[in-house]
């Protein structure tokens, strides 16, 4: 046992010696009889017990503490089973009151365009939008990662290709005339996590294989986690990388 330890279960004797003293006491005063001796010991057995209620409520509630500090540290505000529109109303709710950040990153964003493509101006007119959207060529026509994926969620081969090219289509116009405030990139790196992150909070979760990617797990950081700029790092790197994403031709 080392020195921390020791003193760690000295602490925790000499708390339980000091409050069954206390208690002892009260005990003993008011074993006087004396009006003002049992009013006294009262006191003093209502404090011993109040201590040890605590200590004891501390110790069985520890685990329960311990694990919400470690959530706090990382930032995690909550988690959803599944993404996009079965909780668009935590996007809905963000985004209406969006001032500086809105980056999102996934493969076709097909549910993103329809739920919001008439929406995009006006993103644009309030923060800077960036957007990661799956090369649908990448690493090869022949062979891609967006053919590949779009096997693992059991659509068809070309889903996730034409997802792109049609969100490439819509978004063609505001990418022109944003003045930069609207921006996409197509990634060339294998796919790992969706993120679609409003200004201090950001929505995360991992790809499953044999789920359609809406349907995946996720969780919401705050920007005061650790967690939040691991991955904010993550999609700048792929932004900002030649090798790693390109601009639409």
């Amino acid at each position: 046992m080392n020195l921390v330890e020791r003193l760690k279960k000295m602490r925790i004797y000499n708390y339980w010696l000091a409050h069954a003293l206390m208690f002892a006491i009260g005990v003993i005063v008011i074993a006087t009889r004396s009006p003002i001796a049992i009013a006294i010991g009262t006191s003093v057995v209502a404090t011993a017990i109040a201590g040890i209620v605590l200590y004891l409520y501390v110790q069985f509630h520890y685990d329960d503490l311990s694990r919400q500090e470690h959530l706090r540290a990382f930032g995690f505000e909550d988690a959803f089973e599944y993404r996009s529109v079965a909780i668009k109303k935590e996007y809905d709710s963000r985004l209406q009151r969006a001032e500086q950040n809105i980056d999102i990153m996934g493969f076709g964003l097909k549910h993103l365009r329809e739920d919001y493509g008439d929406e995009f101006l006006t993103w644009a007119s309030r923060a800077k939008v960036r957007i990661l959207i799956i090369d649908p060529d990448s690493p090869s026509a022949q062979a891609s990662y967006a053919a590949q994926r779009s096997i693992e969620e059991q659509d068809a081969q070309d889903s996730i290709r034409t997802s792109v090219l049609a969100f490439l289509a819509a978004t063609q116009q505001i990418r022109r005339n944003s003045a930069g405030a609207f921006q996409v990139r197509l990634f060339r790196c294998l796919p790992s996590i969706n993120i679609f992150r409003i200004d201090n909070a950001m929505f995360w979760g991992p790809y499953l294989i044999r789920e359609q990617s809406r349907n995946t797990p996720t969780f919401l950081i705050k920007r005061d986690g650790a967690l939040f700029d691991r991955y904010l790092k993550h999609f700048d790197t792929i932004w900002r990388d030649g090798e790693l994403s390109r601009e639409p031709e």
